[in-house]
C-alpha cells in the first residue's frame, strides 16, 4: 500500500493548481516510511526499537553487517527509505545481485578483524530467515556453539571464495568521505567481535551497535566497555549498546 500511494503522487501533481501542488510538495517532504522489516523480538521490530534511539527525521549513516536480503528482516531498509546513508556488508555472493538491485550501497566481502585476498565462506541452508534460507548459520567461520545447538535444521552447505576486508579498510579505500556512524548493525553468526576488532570505534563513533549475541558470550560486553560503550537493552538474543555519553 505505502508503495503504491509513492507512484500515484507524481501523477496527481500535473492536475493541480500552483497552491495545491505547494501542498502536495510539502506533504511528501515530511513523509516517512513508516513499515518495519527487522526480526520481531519481544514484539518489536529491531529496527522499530532502533529508530526510538534517534528524533524524527534524523538522518544518519547506517552500517549493516551481515545484511542477508534487500527488505526480508533487514534492519536497515526502513532508515534508508527515510533517507540515511546505508551500506550493505554481505559475504555471500548469491544474494549480492538482488541486493544491489534494491539497495544503494552493497558491497560483498566478508567482515572480519583482517584482510585477505581470498578467504573461503561457509553457505548454510537451512531452515531459517525466510527468503532465500540462507540466514542463521552461514559464516566465515562456523561456531561450534552455533553448529550444536541449530545443525538440525541444515540442509546444505556451500563453500565460496569471497575477499575478507576489515571495516577501517573498506572505510579508508571506499568510503573515504565517512567521519562517523550512527548505527552499526552486526549480525555474522558467531564472528561478531572480530568485526568489531576490524574497526576504530574511537575515530568513527558509531552511536548505538546492535549485534547478535545467541549465548550471550561477555567478550563483545568487555570489549566495548574498554572504549566507553554501555549495554542499553537486551532484547532476545539481540544487544544494545550505545556510546556513554549519547543521549
Amino acid at each position: 500500500m505505502a508503495i503504491k500511494k509513492y507512484i500515484e503522487l507524481p501523477l496527481m501533481i500535473f492536475i493541480l493548481n500552483s497552491k495545491q501542488f505547494k501542498h502536495i510538495v510539502f506533504s511528501i517532504n515530511i513523509m516517512s516510511y513508516q513499515l518495519f522489516h527487522g526480526e520481531i523480538q519481544e514484539g518489536k521490530h529491531i529496527d522499530e526499537v532502533l529508530s526510538n534511539y534517534f528524533p524524527p527525521g534524523y538522518k544518519g549513516t547506517f552500517f549493516d553487517i551481515g545484511a542477508y536480503e534487500p527488505i526480508n528482516i533487514s534492519n536497515s531498509y526502513h532508515f534508508e527509505m527515510n533517507g540515511w546513508n546505508t551500506y550493505c556488508f554481505e559475504a555471500n555472493t548469491l544474494l549480492i545481485d538482488k541486493l544491489k538491485t534494491l539497495r544503494k550501497n552493497v558491497y560483498n566481502y566478508a567482515i572480519s578483524d583482517e584482510n585477505k585476498d581470498i578467504c573461503e565462506f561457509n553457505v548454510v541452508k537451512g531452515v531459517w530467515g525466510g527468503g532465500s534460507l540462507m540466514a542463521g548459520l552461514s559464516a566465515i567461520d562456523l561456531d561450534q556453539d552455533y553448529m550444536n545447538k541449530f545443525s538440525s535444521g541444515i540442509q546444505s552447505i556451500i563453500k565460496i571464495q569471497v575477499p575478507q576486508k576489515t571495516l577501517n579498510s573498506i572505510i579508508e579505500t571506499e568510503i573515504s568521505e565517512l567521519t562517523e556512524i550512527d548505527i552499526m548493525s552486526i549480525d555474522v553468526e558467531g564472528g561478531e567481535l572480530n568485526v568489531l576488532k576490524g574497526i576504530d570505534l574511537i575515530k568513527y563513533k558509531p552511536k548505538i551497535l546492535v549485534i547478535e549475541n545467541v549465548f550471550n558470550k561477555l567478550d563483545i560486553y568487555d570489549y566495548l566497555k574498554t572504549y566507553n560503550y554501555v549495554l542499553d537493552q537486551h532484547i532476545d538474543y539481540n544487544q544494545y549498546y550505545k556510546l556513554l555519553n549519547y543521549k
